[in-house]
């Protein structure tokens, strides 16, 4: 794998979320800056093959992993296992951010589905189940 440095970044929007595609290149895992609106978030789900790190950057964030939720602050670091329940939802008055690592890379190949949804998207929010599927998610309730 070459060495290579970025200073572009692919940037996706879906549903509160703002989410920058950190390592554009081959490598095995997946990083994402994502910026999220207050009272959005994630909606409960399993990630089959991944194994996840959130990193809070800024602002106050409630994530749920398995059947536990609690609400963090700036440095605070989550880990969720592949196939466990987790989620998030901005609980601030401003924009949180955070960054997520996964592996094995594949995670951001999910938010470009989610960006390429037409517009109106609140339209064809039944393209979600597929798009999760494909991407090896599965939605299993709402936000945290």
């Amino acid at each position: 794998m070459q060495s290579v440095i970025t200073t572009k970044f692919e940037t996706t929007e879906f549903a509160g979320l703002t989410t920058k595609i950190i390592n554009p290149q081959e490598s095995p895992f997946t990083v994402l800056d994502m910026t999220i609106k207050p009272g959005f978030g994630a909606p409960a789900h399993i990630s089959e093959e991944e194994d996840k790190l959130f990193v809070l950057l800024e602002g106050q964030v409630k994530y749920l992993v398995g059947d536990q939720t609690g609400v963090a602050g700036p440095g605070s670091r989550i880990l969720v296992p592949r196939g466990v329940v987790h989620g998030f939802t901005n609980e601030g008055p401003a924009d949180a951010r955070h960054i997520l690592v996964s592996t094995p890379r594949r995670h951001e190949e999910f938010f470009r589905d989610l960006h390429r949804i037409p517009e109106p998207r609140e339209q064809h929010m039944d393209m979600l189940p597929t798009i999760a599927a494909r991407n090896g998610q599965r939605i299993v309730g709402p936000l945290p």
